[in-house]
């Protein structure tokens, strides 16, 4: 009955303050969250969703002090020297800033997050997971299939709420318009934009969108990674450890958690677009192409190629550099290459983190003479690829016996060999199909090398849309 009381009397400031920060610096996300679940167990709908709605407005108010508050520290402490203590000293000067921002921006009032699995609860978006019940029980359809579109976005296997979704499209008055994400961030609204303006052949709105977009990922990125920065993995800190032993779990937490950030802003929509800043690239360069923008779609290649070897790129390159004879047209953006260099090194340390680390029956890897070198900070963004080896793969006897109609002696055999030539460049390379037809067709894998057999242009890169006969490697 306590309980009951101390709700009805939280319920009315939740809503009464629910767009504002917080009234009482005590009450937090996650004591609102549990209130939720508590009326979410109590059949009281309309509760739950009042206290689901105020813990999730709080998570953000959360998440976006944190962020100025370690954007702000960032920016405000000068840069060490290269001493030792002068590393150490500016590492106290920035906690020293965020104790101060921290108390200045929350009071100290707030309490310290308590668990860090309700705040992974809200990562994963699980109020929705209540939520979408709680309206539906409320009879609000539109908010209900909001809830659980918005849950299924960043869960999009999950079972149960797959089921209630498809019973609200059975529901009397659903309709498509309700399928909205309530969390999606601007980066995705202009990625779907552009992909959408891409399929309906709008260049120039394709390319308005994607930039905009990529502008907006890189936002997202620097916020995630930001964000990142307490994200340590304790369950690893085992005894009393050397400071050595403390820091390298606690950086290797915090590098992996930044490092992992593109990935996770990949799911969009509820689907994985794969490395996204590739991705934009993907569709910016043939944007750009049919707009008469050479030199920016030869740019967009060079770009993709840094973060994606897609032998289909590559095909696109060796095509402009025909076009256009000019290899300087093909030198990335010094911004795509300060990425690459850092996610390089970042997975260059982790990889080091990963293998030298590794405790099986109770003993770590033998000692070898590289765990004691200096890390190797050197990256190189030249592309080696051997263009020209694609035109010698095949000659015109061999592209004769592969277009006969007729079973031919020798026709496994230079197949095999084609592929042990094919490896040369792509290492998984595998034969997939040989084919000849006037219609245009799809190579039927995603990375695919399409080869031409014909008289006139035996042993030509060709597009995975081709005519004609051809052999296709999958990788």
């Amino acid at each position: 009955m306590g309980r009951t009381f101390q709700y009805c009397l939280l319920v009315y400031s939740v809503i009464d303050l629910a767009s504002t920060s917080p009234d009482d610096p005590q009450l937090t996300f996650e004591d609102l969250y549990q209130y939720g679940k508590y009326e979410y167990t109590d059949g009281n709908w309309p509760d739950c969703v009042a206290f689901m709605k105020r813990a999730l407005e709080d998570f953000q108010y959360f998440e976006d002090e944190l962020v100025w508050c370690r954007r702000k520290c960032s920016q405000q402490v000068e840069a060490p020297g290269e001493d030792v203590l002068s590393q150490k000293h500016a590492h106290s000067e920035r906690a020293l800033c965020l104790l101060r921002c921290k108390r200045d921006r929350f009071t100290e009032d707030r309490p310290p997050l308590k668990r860090m699995n309700t705040y992974f609860d809200f990562i994963e978006r699980k109020p929705f997971q209540y939520m979408h019940i709680c309206y539906w029980k409320m009879g609000d359809l539109d908010m209900a299939v909001r809830s659980a579109y918005t849950f299924l976005v960043k869960n999009p296997s999950d079972k149960d709420t797959l089921d209630g979704m498809a019973f609200y499209m059975e529901r009397p008055g659903y309709h498509d318009g309700m399928l909205v994400d309530t969390l999606r961030r601007p980066y995705e609204e202009r990625f779907i934009s552009g992909v959408k303006a891409y399929n309906e052949e709008d260049w120039n709105r394709c390319v308005d969108d994607l930039e905009v977009s990529l502008e907006k990922t890189m936002e997202e990125d620097s916020r995630c990674r930001l964000l990142c920065e307490d994200k340590i993995d304790w369950s690893v800190v085992d005894g009393n450890p050397e400071l050595d032993v403390l820091m390298t779990s606690m950086q290797a937490s915090v590098v992996r958690c930044q490092h992992n950030c593109l990935y996770r802003l990949a799911l969009i929509n509820g689907h994985n677009v794969g490395h996204l800043l590739a991705t934009h690239y993907e569709y910016l360069h043939f944007c750009y192409y049919k707009l008469m923008r050479g030199s920016e779609a030869a740019r967009s290649v060079a770009n993709f190629l840094l973060f994606d070897d897609n032998p289909l790129m590559r095909r696109n390159k060796y095509f402009y550099n025909k076009q256009y004879k000019n290899e300087e047209l093909f030198v990335p953006d010094e911004r795509m290459l300060d990425i690459y260099k850092q996610r390089t090194l970042e997975e260059r340390y982790l990889n080091f983190i990963e293998e030298k680390f590794k405790f099986v029956n109770n003993e770590f890897p033998p000692e070898r003479q590289d765990d004691r070198k200096k890390f190797d900070t050197s990256v190189s963004v030249k592309d080696i690829f051997d263009y020209s080896a694609v035109r010698k793969l095949l000659t015109q006897i061999e592209c004769k016996t592969l277009r006969s109609v007729f079973p031919v002696k020798h026709g496994d055999q230079i197949l095999e060999e084609l592929e042990e030539r094919v490896k040369l460049l792509w290492p998984t390379a595998k034969f997939e199909t040989r084919s000849c037809s006037r219609n245009a067709r799809l190579a039927p894998c995603p990375r695919a090398i399409v080869l031409s057999i014909e008289h006139d242009d035996c042993s030509e890169w060709l597009g995975a849309m081709h005519t004609g006969c051809a052999v296709v490697f999958c990788t």
